[in-house]
């Protein structure tokens, strides 16, 4: 028997986990039969992609197609030490239910087959100790991740958990769930326009337990329970406006020596691996879906012989948001014949005002553009189109 496990076989075991983890959610549907047939499907190919890469590793003589059940025999009869692969009886009955749903669209009943995804896990798990020594849970599948610059932070946190190192770890694993999820969570800073314009640009924490984000998170099949036990267990994360450098903050209640344990670090590198996944769409699904801002930028035209942009819209501020700290004044007049380049939408709550964003606008701080408002009647937007990048080729739209 080899000593080593080689990449393809490691491949098709990180395969099967990834099968079985979306065979599993699936199967919890049992009030839907098509989710819980899809599962049993996942669940059926998650088994064969395990026996699988046993029988590669035994090097079975693998020529043209092979199912489930004709792995037993091939694993058995490479198997210098002559054992038994389990679970063939329930691997048989799982077949019949692939089958029958497959060929003959009879689908599996949920209730009285409840019990698949505990079975084939159990499977797959044995089988790799069994033959592999691999400790199934240790099978990661970060290799599945595609955004770059996520998989760098799992993977900077996966080195200095088995360092020891669980305090780095933690800090790692909450600065990629930025990039996986809450990085939507910073308020826009011209949303709420009537906070301290200098104030509200040095730093912007995620906003992790609003109602908006648990919906994005159940929509997306991440258990909001979880993500929160996730969230105590790493340092909050802000955004430096004026840099866009990360910032970290460790709240004491949670956020302290006694929670860095080996325990806890590996809790959090599974569920932000696993997060990342269910994050993480196919590229194509059918639609393509371009934000206004990727594509095109305004032209802002005074309409009449001047137009006044201020600094806080007509109407009062409306609850969530504090009453203006400044009077309402003049940010920069535009005059007959001038222009400026930058955003403009407006909102179900400015109707008759364009909040404008350009780099324009007089702004207290460097590097970022400024704000204010502006009557539609006394502006004309003109969108165009952005210029691409020297070397972008733009002519198909961003997915």
């Amino acid at each position: 028997m080899q000593n080593v496990i080689r990449q393809e076989v490691y491949q098709r075991i990180v395969l099967a986990k990834s099968l079985l983890r979306t065979g599993e959610a699936s199967c919890t549907s049992r009030n839907d039969q098509m989710a819980f047939t899809r599962g049993i499907l996942l669940l059926h190919d998650a088994a064969e992609a395990a026996l699988g890469g046993i029988a590669d590793y035994l090097n079975a003589k693998l020529t043209g197609n092979h199912y489930l059940l004709d792995y037993y025999e091939l694993i058995e009869k490479e198997d210098t030490r002559s054992r038994t692969v389990p679970y063939r009886t329930q691997m048989r009955n799982l077949n019949t239910l692939r089958n029958d749903a497959k060929h003959q669209g009879i689908l599996p009943d949920p209730r009285s087959n409840a019990h698949f995804p505990t079975t084939v896990r159990a499977l797959i798990e044995e089988v790799c100790q069994t033959y592999l020594g691999l400790d199934f849970s240790s099978v990661s599948l970060k290799s599945l991740i595609r955004d770059d610059r996520i998989l760098e932070y799992v993977n900077r946190a996966g080195t200095e958990i088995g360092q020891g190192k669980i305090e780095e770890g933690l800090i790692s694993l909450a600065h990629a769930m930025y990039y996986i999820c809450e990085v939507s969570t910073i308020p826009w800073p011209f949303f709420g326009p009537y906070a301290n314009k200098e104030k509200e640009a040095l730093l912007q924490f995620t906003q992790p337990y609003k109602i908006e984000h648990t919906v994005e998170l159940i929509q997306h099949g991440v258990d909001p329970f979880l993500y929160h036990r996730f969230k105590n267990l790493t340092p909050s994360v802000a955004e430096k406006r004026d840099t866009g450098e990360l910032f970290y903050w460790w709240d004491k209640h949670y956020g302290h020596p006694a929670n860095w344990t080996l325990r806890n670090g590996r809790f959090c590198l599974d569920f932000c691996i696993e997060t990342a996944l269910k994050f993480q769409r196919e590229e194509d699904e059918g639609y393509a879906l371009v934000s206004y801002r990727e594509v095109f930028e305004d032209v802002i035209q005074p309409t009449t012989e001047e137009a006044t942009i201020w600094s806080q819209p007509v109407c009062p501020s409306q609850p969530p948001f504090p009453e203006p700290s400044e009077p309402r004044s003049p940010v920069l007049v535009l005059k007959k014949g001038e222009s400026i380049v930058g955003l403009a939408t407006d909102s179900e709550n400015r109707l008759d005002e364009w909040l404008i964003v350009s780099k324009d606008i007089p702004s207290k701080l460097e590097d970022l553009a400024g704000y204010g408002f502006v009557l539609k009647s006394d502006v004309r937007i003109i969108p165009r189109k952005k210029e691409a990048p020297k070397g972008v080729d733009d002519s198909e739209p961003k997915r």
